[in-house]
């Protein structure tokens, strides 16, 4: 829902040379995309969810696999009950959500299968199986449920990135235009440990199963393949390395930041660490082989609530340095910060943001709403400590709190209403002169947004305009896009199957 999924594509690689027909349901979920937009009203007033249920009932699937995590299980949940009650297809469940919580999703009558861990070879061992009528119990990987009982299969060895499939860009042809904006992913694993990201209890159970290790790069050879052949194909214009880091290692990143402006060219964005800016001339490599955005994760400028919290050991000293090479190599970057997190206060986003205004290199403050994912480290300190319930852990574990990108998990709703205050100011921070920043700051005028009405419209209007402002590339093709998916709703002209 709402964007393309990187793993759905590799798995449709790897279905269909195993003789498989696959096809891609795809909601476009509009102002719900878990990814950009956040508006339930208008979100109702676009859903297009029963369009592609019905799309989905007439190619009549022997198999519906879904892709799950926190933020989409809902969704995924619904989808499988309304197809079932239709068409009697067989559901797999996969993904991050059901490694994290597999003991409740498989309970779930709508599900018959769930895949723990990765699918690239579960999925094909189950669907050969099915195909022949062999028995499936023993399948690694695979849960399932058998004379009322479930079966709980252990996990199978990681992949070596030497046997990554190719990525099927074909299956998103019709929803994505790869012209404008190609999404990769070149590892899987990071090289942090944030308590608050997937990556804490993916790291922690993979080393528990002892089956392979967390980080896998693929080689420079395999990336700049796949990227000359997606420019080939698709005159890609704009690329998107989505990995959680661009990379750790490097010897990796200097071969390819070497070799990339040769063999493909194009400008492309990339996810950061401050960590990755000791080495002080990389900001300046990034922008010779064609950087145009780094999307840099800070999360807090208190560094207490940085260390305790969120297991981020960098200094502040360290931070900087890496905005000021960002500034002085002249490479555009984004600030992830994350408000709601326990023990900072209205302080400490004052801070942030007379820290970050100075740079002119800062063409978006983007916000992040602390969300509480299922068996996390942050999760597991918020329950000690009780800022959380028993009874929120099961309402996160269920997938049913706000996303990060609404208003996140479950907090008062004065103190809501303040950080919303911040959420404006954060968006508004590209464009806003420091003298004025401080004027209004000072003055505590920037207070008087606590009490407008609509605040998500606010700053949803803000957002839109200071990206064209400061020309935000991925921005503004994310709102064209929208702008496109509205005409093609409001037409009636929406194609929820790709071929």
């Amino acid at each position: 829902m709402g964007a393309e999924n990187i793993s759905v594509a590799y798995l449709s690689t790897i279905l269909k040379k195993a003789g498989h027909t696959v096809q891609v349901a795809f909601d476009r979920a509009l102002f719900d995309d878990k990814q950009y937009f956040s508006v339930s009203w208008l979100a109702r007033i676009f859903s297009e969810k029963e369009r592609m249920i019905r799309a989905i009932i007439q190619a009549k699937p022997d198999i519906l696999a879904m892709s799950v995590f926190a933020d989409n299980y809902q969704w995924c949940l619904e989808v499988a009950a309304q197809v079932k009650k239709i068409h009697p297809c067989l559901t797999v469940f996969g993904g991050i959500h059901t490694t994290t919580c597999p003991e409740e999703v498989i309970l779930k009558g709508q599900v018959d299968f769930v895949i723990v861990g990765e699918g690239d070879e579960a999925l094909p061992e189950l669907l050969r199986a099915l195909e022949t009528k062999a028995p499936v119990r023993d399948i690694r990987n695979l849960w399932l449920k058998e004379d009322g009982k479930v079966v709980r299969n252990g996990p199978r060895p990681l992949l070596p990135p030497s046997a990554f499939p190719e990525v099927d860009k074909t299956v998103y042809e019709k929803f994505i235009p790869m012209r404008d904006y190609y999404l990769t992913v070149t590892s899987k694993g990071c090289i942090a440990f944030c308590s608050y990201c997937s990556q804490n209890f993916l790291k922690n159970w993979e080393k528990e199963q002892q089956i392979g290790p967390f980080l896998r790069e693929k080689s420079v050879d395999q990336v700049l393949e796949e990227l000359k052949t997606m420019k080939a194909r698709y005159g890609v214009r704009y690329i998107d390395i989505k990995n959680n880091v661009l990379s750790g290692n490097r010897q990796w990143l200097a071969e390819f930041l070497e070799r990339y402006p040769q063999e493909v060219g194009v400008p492309f964005r990339i996810m950061g660490h401050p960590l990755m800016f000791r080495d002080r001339d990389l900001a300046a490599r990034l922008k010779k082989a064609g950087c145009s955005h780094v999307q840099i994760g800070i999360e807090s400028f208190n560094p207490d609530v940085r260390e305790k919290k969120l297991l981020r050991h960098e200094s502040n000293a360290q931070i900087v340095q890496a905005l000021d090479a960002m500034e002085a190599a002249g490479i555009n970057f984004s600030a992830d910060l994350i408000i709601g997190l326990p023990g900072e206060t209205e302080n400490d986003l004052i801070l942030a943001l007379k820290s970050l205004v100075r740079y002119r290199r800062l063409i978006r403050a983007s916000i992040f709403w602390l969300q509480y994912l299922p068996k996390v480290e942050i999760t597991k300190m918020a329950l000690r400590e009780g800022y959380i319930s028993g009874e929120d852990e099961r309402i996160i574990n269920e997938g049913k709190q706000n996303n990060y990108l609404s208003t996140g998990s479950a907090m008062e709703s004065q103190r809501k209403r303040i950080l919303k205050t911040y959420h404006i100011m954060f968006r508004l921070l590209p464009i806003l002169p420091e003298r004025v920043l401080s004027f209004l700051l000072d003055r505590q005028w920037h207070r008087i947004f606590r009490f407008i009405p609509f605040q998500i419209l606010l700053i949803i209007m803000v957002d839109v305009w200071v990206s064209f402002v400061r020309n935000d590339y991925y921005a503004k093709w994310i709102m064209g896009w929208y702008l496109k998916q509205i005409n093609r709703h409001l037409r009636g002209k929406v194609e929820c199957l790709s071929r």
